[in-house]
């Protein structure tokens, strides 16, 4: 849990302007050409028919003159391509003028790329990061996920995260259960030593480790819930480095035989004050993720007493600067959204987390908390960036007077 100063946002220019000027121009000539050879109304099959090329060059030049905006780009055929449909033209009596416009066209948008990109895929990059597509977004950080499970040798079906909020008694504090997970963890490489649990808490600026507690009582240095990980259990290590706990894994096979689910959950008494110590301040709770998964589960889970009224919203932060970077400047955009799942737990099933309803039964249980009293908020994504800081973040209420 973070307690910072609210930042004020600032945009940054994306893909210059230039790019979306001369491919309108662009399509407004093939636009043109096909008109010329097709009629109004040309279907992408028509373009293939009646330029005489095969289906997929006209299927992209249908839509390179149909979809005039910088998503349309994706579909510009490559230099031959771009080649062979003007002598198709050509070839059917397009008027020169119409063709001479075509090539200027064509040139202006070749030198924009060339000034803003190495290749073709840096060029795709740069138009999907402008685009802001959610699929494109998914299908870039799946092709991170496989080359970060190549380079740091693990990858995880799903991590699982999810923290209760409740009143701590007798104390003006909050108090939290945090459960922490891996689903089926896979090691890619030999030798990989696994962390997968850490704590750190920190309001107006002061770090600190506040006392922990394991939710169900364990032989095991981790804070596990045996009922919950796979047999046998994987091996643990408790490792620390200054103010902060590190939990490992240790090395096993490599490979479906290799994998792995563990499970742990731990009562946090005192996390901090639900208010905010200066006028402003802004509430950060969620998780860093540091492990290539295929799906994140993060749950955040609120008694209904605490921060009522407030307007929660989704942020996730790279964390290439700081692990606690919570700057716009450090913000990654992406399009999953934070869930109202309303109250009690009749809706926190998921196909990701196998008997995950019953792990969070066993924490409301062991913590003496009534879940009907709690208000559930889901986030669920695909591919998590990594290192990265996925957050629900709020304004914190004014202490009362």
């Amino acid at each position: 849990m973070l307690y910072l100063p609210a930042m004020p946002s600032s945009a940054v220019k994306g893909f210059p302007s230039e790019i979306e000027s001369t491919f309108v121009e662009l399509s407004q000539q093939c636009a043109s050409i096909v008109e010329a050879v097709c009629g109004s109304g040309a279907r992408a099959k028509d373009v293939s028919d009646r330029f005489g090329v095969h289906a997929k060059l006209g299927w992209q030049i249908w839509n390179v003159a149909n979809a005039p905006s910088l998503g349309a780009l994706r579909y510009l055929p490559t230099p031959p391509g771009l080649k062979s449909w003007r002598q198709a033209a050509e070839a059917r009596s397009v008027p020169a003028s119409l063709l001479s416009r075509f090539d200027a066209a064509v040139a202006d948008v070749e030198r924009v790329i060339e000034r803003h990109a190495d290749d073709r895929e840096m060029f795709e990059m740069l138009l999907d990061a402008e685009e802001h597509d959610a699929d494109a977004e998914l299908r870039w950080r799946k092709q991170a996920f496989l080359g970060n499970s190549f380079t740091f040798g693990a990858r995880a079906r799903c991590t699982v995260a999810a923290a209760i909020l409740f009143p701590a008694p007798g104390s003006p504090a909050i108090g939290m259960v945090r459960l922490n997970g891996l689903v089926d963890l896979v090691r890619t490489r030999a030798g990989i030593r696994w962390p997968f649990s850490s704590l750190v808490v920190e309001q107006s600026g002061d770090s600190r480790i506040p006392g922990r507690e394991p939710l169900v009582p364990s032989k095991h240095v981790a804070p596990l819930i045996p009922e919950f990980c796979s047999e046998p259990i994987p091996e643990i290590e408790r490792r620390q480095e200054g103010d902060v706990a590190f939990d490992e894994l240790l090395p096993t096979s490599v490979g479906l035989t290799g994998a792995g689910t563990i499970f742990t959950g731990e009562i946090i008494r005192e996390l901090g004050s639900p208010y905010g110590q200066k006028p402003g301040e802004v509430a950060y709770f969620g998780t860093g993720i540091r492990t290539p998964s295929e799906v994140l589960v993060c749950d955040h889970i609120v008694h209904r007493s605490l921060f009522p009224g407030v307007q929660r919203e989704l942020r996730v932060y790279s964390e290439l600067a700081s692990p606690t970077a919570r700057s716009e400047a450090d913000r990654i955009e992406v399009h999953e959204r934070l869930n109202d799942l309303g109250f009690g737990l009749h809706r926190v099933r998921t196909a990701d987390v196998p008997q995950y309803a019953g792990l969070l039964e066993t924490a409301f249980e062991k913590a003496n908390l009534d879940p009907e009293e709690f208000h559930v908020f889901r986030v669920v994504m695909r591919y998590p960036p990594i290192p990265a800081s996925v957050m629900i973040r709020h304004p914190l209420l004014d202490p009362p007077q």
